[in-house]
This record gives C-alpha cells, sequence and structure tokens, in this order.
C-alpha cells in the first residue's frame, strides 16, 4: 500500500448479481466523493464488465471470471488500496447518504484503528430464511447500538486504519477473515469501536436449505482456523463442547435483540429457523475441529 495517497479506500466484494452492485455502487456515489477511492472486486458482471468500467469510471474493477469466495474478493481489494482508512463492505449492502462522512468523523475523533457501524434490515425483503439470517449473522449490530467499545463489528460495515493490517497478516494477505483478524488484534490490546451514525442497509434472499447448508460450512470453517495449530487433546475438547454451543449461540444471538424492541413479530416466527441456524452452526464447529476445514471456506458464499 502507498502511505496516505488517498484518504479513504472503499472496498467492494461483488459476488451476488449485478443489481445488488448497482444499488450498493449508487448508493457509494452519492455519498460525497472527496478524496477517495473506489474498489470493487467482482466476480458476477462477466461479459457486462466493460459496460460497467465506461459507466462507472472513477470506479477501479478487479475480474474473477469465475465465482470467488468473499474472503478472497476482500483481500484482493485491500491488497489494492492505497487509502489511509479503508472502509470495507459487499454488494448485498446500500450505504447511508452520510456514510463516508461519517466513517472519516469517527477515525478523526476516536483512537480505535477498528471502526464499526450498524446493519439495518432492508424491509423490502421478504421471507422467515432471509429474516433469521439478518437476526443470526447482524442482530447485534441492529440499530438502535451504543456508541463505544465494542466486542464485535460488522464484517460488511466496517472501516480500518491501513496500519492495523500489518498485525495479523495470516489473516488478511490473500484472503481476509474479518472475526479471526479482530480476535487477533484484540488479544495484542487494540480494541474495536461501535459508531452508529456509520449506517448500511442489508438485503439477501436465502432458500432455507442452502441456508443451512451455509450455516454448517461457516461452524466448521471457523472452528477449523480457529484449532489449526492446536494439539489434538484441545481439538477433541473443543469438539466435546460443541454439545452445549447451540444453547450458547442461542443465547448471544437473541440477547442483544430483545432490548432493541424492534422486530419482534419477525423474531418471533422466524424462531425455529433461528434454532435450525445455531444447530448447524454448531454441528459445523464440531466437524471442524475434529476434521479439518476441507473445502468448507470455499462454500460459504
Amino acid at each position: 500500500m502507498t502511505e496516505n495517497a488517498v484518504k479513504l479506500s472503499i472496498v467492494i466484494a461483488s459476488l451476488y448479481s449485478p443489481t445488488d452492485l448497482k444499488n450498493c455502487l449508487e448508493s457509494v456515489l452519492t455519498n460525497e466523493q472527496t478524496e477517495i477511492e473506489i474498489i470493487v472486486a467482482d466476480c458476477c458482471l462477466k461479459s457486462k464488465t466493460a459496460e460497467w468500467i465506461d459507466k462507472y469510471s472513477a470506479t477501479n474493477f478487479i475480474e474473477f471470471s469465475e465465482k470467488t469466495s468473499l474472503e478472497v474478493l476482500l483481500g484482493t481489494g485491500i491488497a489494492r488500496a492505497e487509502g489511509e482508512i479503508i472502509a470495507i463492505t459487499d454488494s448485498s449492502c446500500v450505504v447511508a447518504v452520510d456514510w463516508i462522512s461519517s466513517i472519516l468523523r469517527a477515525h478523526q475523533t476516536e483512537e480505535s484503528p477498528v471502526i464499526g457501524g450498524t446493519v439495518e434490515m432492508n424491509e423490502s425483503s421478504r421471507g422467515l430464511t432471509n429474516w433469521a439470517a439478518y437476526f443470526c449473522d447482524y442482530g447485534q449490530f441492529m440499530p438502535p447500538a451504543p456508541r463505544g467499545i465494542a466486542s464485535a463489528v460488522p464484517g460488511n460495515n466496517l472501516s480500518v486504519k491501513s496500519w492495523a493490517l500489518a498485525k495479523g497478516t495470516e489473516y488478511v494477505e490473500n484472503e481476509f477473515w474479518k472475526t479471526l483478524w479482530c480476535r487477533r488484534l484484540q488479544s495484542e490490546g487494540i480494541e474495536l469501536f461501535s459508531e452508529p451514525t456509520i449506517s448500511i442497509s442489508w438485503r439477501k434472499n436465502y432458500r432455507l436449505l442452502p441456508f443451512l447448508h451455509r450455516r454448517f460450512q461457516q461452524g466448521r470453517c471457523f472452528a477449523a482456523m480457529r484449532v489449526a495449530d492446536e494439539k489434538n487433546s484441545k481439538r477433541i475438547l473443543y469438539a466435546a463442547g460443541s454439545i452445549a454451543l447451540p444453547i450458547l449461540l442461542l443465547f448471544r444471538t437473541i440477547s442483544p435483540i430483545i432490548p432493541k424492541r424492534r422486530y419482534f413479530g419477525k423474531l418471533l416466527v422466524s424462531f425455529p429457523v433461528i434454532v435450525l441456524a445455531v444447530v448447524f452452526w454448531s454441528a459445523g464447529e464440531a466437524f471442524g475441529n475434529l476434521a479439518g476445514k476441507g473445502k468448507s471456506c470455499e462454500r460459504i458464499n
């Protein structure tokens, strides 16, 4: 990276539909454009790429000819970024009109190099599986959210000072694994910060069985990467602990949502799907602890 070449780099991972990317990109372009660069790491446009490059001439496109994982897209975009601050999102998201100014303001006032915002559900989304996915992945980041030191930040509404990416490079180079990278920083005493004025909305369409399959693969990939350097005895211990994991994960999923007093009806009707999602993730963790990641990390998007 070229130090301080631009104030802010925005990295967008595009792995869904061209319509999703269009909505995301145009929401970014409605923001103030001073001293920023926009990088789209894309594997969904294919033959339409030339048309898009012409239409969005101020955007730097990195093209992948085949379906590529979110982590590879983000890692490639981050490696290309030249900004003092790097903001990360993906094409399932639409950013608020003051997203860029809120990110810059937060990094001017806060010491933490890692700042996350809130994730709102796009209310045009329908279906219990989509709501269950939102609650499982982003319920803790649903507005209203407190401002201050946080235990976690959302991977699709994240901004970091570029110097922090020199830490935990095994989770940054080639592929960006947000959760494991943040944990590495926290283990070194670097705190994460939540700034609720940095806001996006999220929308994806899931069918039940592919969603549950994705949860299993996520759980397996996460667990396998976490214990990759551990002895077999500790891996077995982790796997045994997976028996109680569904209850723990269900509590972690639901407890941040209830006090917000929003979408309670959606939470209630999607609760059976949330339970299934928690069980499939837990099964994936148990399998990953014992059998390793296999190809699970390539199958989670």
